[in-house]
Order: structure tokens, then C-alpha cells, then sequence
């Protein structure tokens, strides 16, 4: 029986495509998405795991970027907060508010009167999409929302509300619904050659990296949106184009739960600001910014950015007394910024989308937050060049995950007899309507309902839907993006026998070879980690 993965690849290989998307992260997964709602028939091809790159790397936030107010990037941060509203709107399970602490101490980089302006600043340009006006408190106030905050120079703190989100499942999302929508997306499937016909590009050479096949993908237009890696794809088209993307490398620490609160703290050798923030049953805390040295896809945290970090920490909350040996993983990407002349810091987080001489269309820059108004002026402008009469842009306004608010009385009773309603509920968040698909696995194998391993609330029949259902090819993907097991404190290790298990069982020959995507998921840890010692690990070919 042919697998829903092998059947995509069929397709990518059957037909002519009105666009031909290279990159699986989000803002390809969004114009995927975008073209695909407006009629457009769409071929989306990823190198890698869908958000496998820069878009599961994130600081797990949709925010307006408080911190750009001091560049002078008003209209950025108002965009940002206008997305942020949408997203809030169109994928509730996945994004969700979140207040932040913003403590301000004696002698710091942005004083009280910088810090209010900022925020006052901040819930004017949010306007109609604020989720709450920011508040001011005294140093004893915020002592008492946070109680392991260092009370000597505190001064006060700012308490104002952004976003979280799970970066990789929302990727996801967009990836499943342009699927839905007739869209023929496909990971691990690596463009090696631009195809060209007269004076314009008209698809690509693509290898899937799984079997090794080669084949052509025939599309009337070319976007890239290949995030960090779009200079190479803009080399395709035009070889020695001048480079338009200045990458800046970002890592982030993945710690036991540090603080009640959700903490933006200021950095105490640069002008930095740091985040500290609840990520389960554990502490985010990022993030850095400086060169990007060696392969994109081989960054890696080193000794020097986690003992920044940790001091960053230690400031605030120094009760912990944090080092090296605390962290349980770290995680390391290339943020695709735009050249720019000056420090890091300083570099542009807008985008830019850009025609070269064969026609292919490249989407550079910007931020996570702002993906679906990149990809809405992607699409517009496919739309124009294209010449095709297609249906208006409403990305803003159709759900990105089903709700199972409209769920029949019958309906809602086969699901409360799959499950207990505690795990009802978070399969509800995590998956919307996709929820359903993981209770009738369970209704098949009652076996399935049961926990992965102690560490963590996944069940099995949630990795078995990863496999199925959401193209995950790898252990890998099932354990650092379809879930966050790769992030508690076992890593999955614990459990790698039944994760192997159930690959075999439900991947069959579609994914690659189990033994070694369990060596590729060890090498994937032990980057996480290679900061303790003088070497990092290559990443393996598939992870």
C-alpha cells in the first residue's frame, strides 16, 4: 500500500504547478498555505522536516518586539501587533497570551522612564488588538509576583502581556492546511538545479534525500523561501548574485522551571535584553545574536553563549546559582536577516521579496510574527505575475486548526469514551479537529492510550497520528517537532524502544532506516550539548 508521503511525491511528479514554493519553514508553510485558499495549485518542497530549520529555533513567541521600539521601528512593531492579534484569533490552541515581568534595577542600559514610555508606546500601537494595558510596579509588588528576583537596585518592573506559541506545530498547521486545500507538500526533498525555459525559471531538479530518486517539479513560478539558505537558492537562478541575507546566529537554553513568571530581564554587559520563560515544565531562556561560523544546518551552542546566558539568569533570580551542568539542552539557529551595515543588534528584521532576471521570486527577512503578511504579499504578487483571476487573501480570517466547538453530542461521546478528559483536553489544544484521528487510533489499539514514558503527558497514539498523518519521517521530527519530548528531562531516551517500535510499525518503508535516525536523534542531542566539551558532532545527513 503506497504511503500518503509517496503518494505526494507521485503527484509532485505528475503534473504542472501554478507555484512551486522551496522552503518548508513558515513563511513557505504560509504562502503554501495562502495560495493554495486563493485556488492557486501549489508544489511546496522542504530539505529538511517542515520547520525543521530556523522556524522550530524561535524564542516560542509572537510579539509585537518591544525591544524595536528603541530603533525606531515603529511600523514594524505595529505590524507585528496587528499579526499577533490575527494569529491570537486564527490558531487559539497554539497561541496564547502570556504576561511578562520586566524588572528595572539601578544603573541599567533603559531606566524606569524609558521602560513606561516603551510600554505606554507599546499598547498605543497595539490599538485594537491589545490584550491588556501594561502596568507599572513598585519594586515590592513585583518581589511579590516573583519572589527569587534580586531585591538589591530594584526599582520597579513593568508587567505587559505578548504571546507564546509552539513554533514548529504552527508551521505544521499551515503545512496540513494547505494540504487540505489540495497543495502537494513534501519534506526531505532537496531542490539541486533551477529549471529554466526561455527567460524564465519553470520549476525545479529536486531529490527526495530519503530514497535517493531524482525527478523534475514543472511549476509556472518560483518562489524561494528558503529562510537562512536563500542565498544559495538565489545562486541557482543567477550564480554569483550578490548576497542579500547577513544571518546572525541565536541560541536558546532549555533549563528546569526557573521562575513563576515569564521574565524580560536586561542584560548586564551589553544592551541585550534576555527572556525567561515557562515552556512546560521547564525554563526557555534566550538570546544571543553574533556571526553565524560554519554550515547552517550544523550551529550549535557554544561555551561562550550559554555562560552569557546563565549569568543573564543569575542577575535576576540569584538564588539559583546556575551553571553549566543545569542545562538540559540547548538549541541553536540562523535568524535570515537582511544585510545591513552596522552592529548585529542593529540588523533589520524587515523583509524584502525580490524578481530576478529568470523570474524567480525570493521572500527574504523578517520575523516569525510577521509570516502571513509576508506570504499575503508573496502571493499577490504571484497572483499579478501569474496573470490568473484568484480569490481574495483570507488568511486572516480562516482557522488555522479546527475548533471542536461544532462537534455533535455524538461525536463528543465517542471521544470522552477514548480518553480521560484531562488528556482529552490537551489533545483538544494540541490538535483541534486533529484530535479526532489520534481518539480513533485509540478506539482501534486501546493500547495506544497509554503514556509514552513518565516524564512527559504524550501518549503513544500521539506519536503513531505523527507518523500517519503529519509526515514525519524521522525520530527526529516525532521527538523534537511534532512533540517536545525531545526537551523534557529524558530527551526521549527513556522511551527510544517504543518510539522505534512504533516507526516500524506505522512507517513501514516510508521513513528512513530506524537504526540509524536513533543514531541521528543522539547526534541532535549531543549538539545540544556540545558547548561541555572542545567538539561539536556533524549533524547527520537525516535528523
Amino acid at each position: 500500500m503506497i504511503s500518503p508521503r509517496e503518494a505526494l511525491l507521485a503527484r509532485l511528479r505528475a503534473r504542472m504547478f501554478d507555484v512551486l514554493v522551496i522552503g518548508g519553514g513558515i513563511v513557505g508553510a504560509g504562502i503554501a498555505r495562502d495560495a493554495a485558499m486563493r485556488g492557486l495549485s501549489v508544489a511546496l518542497v522542504e530539505q529538511g522536516d517542515f520547520g525543521g530549520g530556523t522556524s522550530s529555533k524561535t524564542s516560542k513567541l509572537i510579539h509585537g518586539g518591544l525591544r524595536y521600539l528603541e530603533h525606531g521601528h515603529l511600523r514594524l512593531v505595529f505590524e507585528s501587533l496587528r499579526e499577533r492579534g490575527i494569529l491570537r484569533a486564527i490558531a487559539p490552541g497554539v497561541v496564547h497570551p502570556l504576561s511578562l515581568l520586566l524588572p528595572i534595577y539601578a544603573g541599567d542600559r533603559r531606566p524606569v522612564w524609558k521602560i513606561r514610555a516603551g510600554l505606554w508606546l507599546y499598547d498605543r500601537l497595539a490599538w485594537g488588538w491589545n490584550i491588556r494595558p501594561h502596568s507599572l510596579l513598585s519594586a515590592r509588588r513585583a518581589a511579590a509576583l516573583e519572589p527569587g528576583l534580586r531585591l538589591d537596585g530594584l526599582r520597579a518592573a513593568g508587567l505587559y502581556a505578548d504571546c507564546q506559541m509552539d513554533d514548529a506545530r504552527l508551521c505544521l498547521a499551515n503545512v496540513l492546511q494547505a494540504l487540505s486545500l489540495g497543495a502537494a507538500c513534501a519534506n526531505y526533498v532537496r531542490v539541486r538545479a533551477l529549471l529554466k525555459t526561455g527567460q524564465r525559471v519553470c520549476g525545479g531538479a529536486v531529490e527526495d534525500l530519503l530514497t535517493g530518486r531524482a525527478f523534475d517539479v514543472q511549476a509556472r513560478a518560483v518562489v524561494n523561501a528558503a529562510g537562512p539558505w536563500a542565498d544559495a537558492v538565489r545562486h541557482l537562478s543567477v550564480a554569483g548574485a550578490p548576497a542579500r541575507l547577513a544571518p546572525t546566529k541565536g541560541i536558546h537554553l532549555v533549563l528546569p522551571r526557573l521562575a513563576r513568571q515569564a521574565l524580560f530581564v536586561q542584560g548586564h554587559t551589553d544592551a541585550r535584553m534576555l527572556f525567561i520563560l515557562p515552556w512546560g515544565d521547564h525554563s526557555l531562556v534566550g538570546t544571543t545574536e553574533g556571526p553565524v561560523r560554519g554550515p547552517l544546518d550544523a550551529l550549535a551552542a557554544d561555551a561562550e553563549e550559554v555562560g552569557y546566558l546563565l549569568d543573564g539568569v543569575n542577575r535576576v533570580l540569584p538564588g539559583l546559582h546556575l551553571d553549566a551542568d543545569d542545562v538540559i539542552a540547548t538549541f541553536a539557529g540562523a535568524r535570515p536577516l537582511l544585510a545591513f551595515t552596522g552592529a548585529a543588534t542593529g540588523a533589520s528584521r524587515e523583509h524584502a521579496i525580490e524578481v530576478d532576471r529568470w523570474g524567480l521570486v525570493s521572500v527574504m527577512g523578517g520575523k516569525f510574527t510577521t509570516y502571513r503578511r509576508m506570504a499575503q504579499e508573496a502571493v499577490d504578487l504571484l497572483v499579478a505575475r501569474l496573470r490568473v483571476k484568484a480569490d481574495r487573501c483570507l488568511t486572516d480570517q480562516v482557522s488555522l486548526l479546527e475548533a471542536m466547538g461544532a462537534a455533535s453530542p455524538a461525536l463528543w461521546q465517542e471521544l470522552t469514551r477514548a480518553v480521560d478528559p484531562e488528556a482529552l483536553s490537551r489533545l483538544l489544544v494540541r490538535y483541534g479537529v486533529g484530535a479526532l484521528s489520534i481518539l480513533r487510533l485509540i478506539d482501534r489499539e486501546p493500547s495506544l492510550a497509554q503514556p509514552l514514558c513518565p516524564h512527559h503527558d504524550y501518549l503513544e497514539a500521539e506519536l503513531a497520528h505523527a507518523i500517519t498523518q503529519e509526515f514525519a519521517c524521522t525520530v527526529t521530527d516525532v521527538l523534537a517537532r511534532r512533540t517536545r519530548i525531545a526537551w523534557s528531562s529524558c530527551q526521549g531516551l527513556d522511551a527510544l524502544s517504543t518510539v522505534t517500535g512504533l516507526f516500524q510499525r506505522y512507517a513501514g518503508a516510508a521513513g528512513a532506516p530506524v537504526e540509524h535516525q536513533v543514531e541521528a536523534y543522539r547526534q541532535f542531542l549531543a549538539r545540544g550539548l556540545a558547548f561541555r566539551s572542545s567538539s561539536v558532532p556533524a549533524p547527520a545527513a537525516v535528523a
